[in-house]
């Protein structure tokens, strides 16, 4: 089996640990900084560190550990949010479902949904509200929905993006489940009803900010996804995420998909080899021009 820590995470023998917080390198941010940032470090812990670190030297993370502020691998945590690697801690890893594990393990896998993460941050995703939230589909089902929107949004986490993954597949959804989540503390249409309580969601990550809101069974559809109420709870979460991606059910078989995609405005596009139709594909492509949604791109799955 392949070993995840060496993709996912950085080898501590072969990184500097010890970035002053004073002193970035390259035009990246303060290691310190990104420690407070992440909750791992308080302010006066940093200042302790950096009082020792003038008296006697030493590397910032390495002094961080020894003091007892911090464990090693939140320091490779900082340290990958400082690069923009994909990094998770030990306990994150294990929580997620194992077809997402399975996903970032392999290199081919991995470089295809970091390719797609870095062009939705270029072409989709800014300060923007409208351009905050996007919906991930498909023509059928079991094309990989799912996973492209669970990979992609655990992928921009990584980056230090907040992140809000929505499950629109009423009483199908898997979102919560691939995270690690048993029970949700705030259904989809409970947050419709009241927008405000979305933005109290926990991570369901320790050491990401990523959090998950699920449609419960038939609580979610077409109308429901076309009426003001979604279009405000995505007004509001827009505010308060970096990215809001959206799973939808499948386009051929639910017209719920094309209303979430016209109030993202913008649609990223699950095609399985070997099994989407090339019709399917085709009518999308005229149905988000119709509907005035950006098509940003699609996502190939060869499994």
């Amino acid at each position: 089996m392949r070993d995840t820590a060496k993709l996912l995470r950085f080898d501590p023998d072969q990184s500097d640990l010890g970035i002053d917080i004073r002193q970035p390198t390259n035009g990246q941010r303060r290691i310190g900084a990104i420690m407070i940032d992440l909750g791992l470090l308080q302010v006066e812990q940093a200042e302790q560190i950096l009082d020792i670190q003038r008296g006697e030297g030493g590397r910032f993370g390495d002094l961080a550990v020894s003091m007892g502020f911090l464990r090693k691998e939140q320091v490779m945590v900082a340290l990958a949010r400082q690069r923009a690697l994909p990094t998770l801690m030990p306990d994150d890893l294990a929580r997620i479902d194992s077809d997402l594990r399975a996903a970032i393990e392999d290199p081919g896998s991995l470089r295809a949904y970091t390719d797609a993460r870095t062009q939705l941050e270029l072409r989709w995703f800014d300060d923007a509200p409208e351009r905050r939230t996007l919906a991930v589909i498909s023509d059928g089902p079991r094309e990989g929905r799912t996973l492209t929107a669970s990979a992609v949004g655990l992928l921009l986490a990584m980056t230090g993006r907040r992140v809000l993954l929505i499950d629109a597949c009423a009483g199908a959804g898997r979102l919560a489940s691939i995270f690690g989540v048993e029970k949700e503390s705030l259904s989809l249409s409970e947050a419709i009803s009241s927008p405000e309580r979305a933005l109290r969601l926990n991570s369901t990550l320790d050491s990401l900010d990523l959090a998950v809101l699920s449609a419960h069974e038939k609580e979610f559809n077409a109308d429901t996804a076309a009426s003001r109420g979604f279009a405000a709870l995505l007004a509001t979460v827009a505010g308060h995420w970096d990215a809001v991606i959206v799973d939808t059910p499948a386009w051929s078989l639910d017209r719920t998909a094309f209303a979430v995609s016209v109030r993202c405005s913008g649609a990223l596009v699950s095609v399985r080899l070997g099994h989407s139709r090339l019709e399917g594909l085709s009518a999308i492509r005229r149905h988000l021009a119709d509907g005035g949604v950006e098509r940003i791109g699609a996502i190939v799955q060869r499994f």
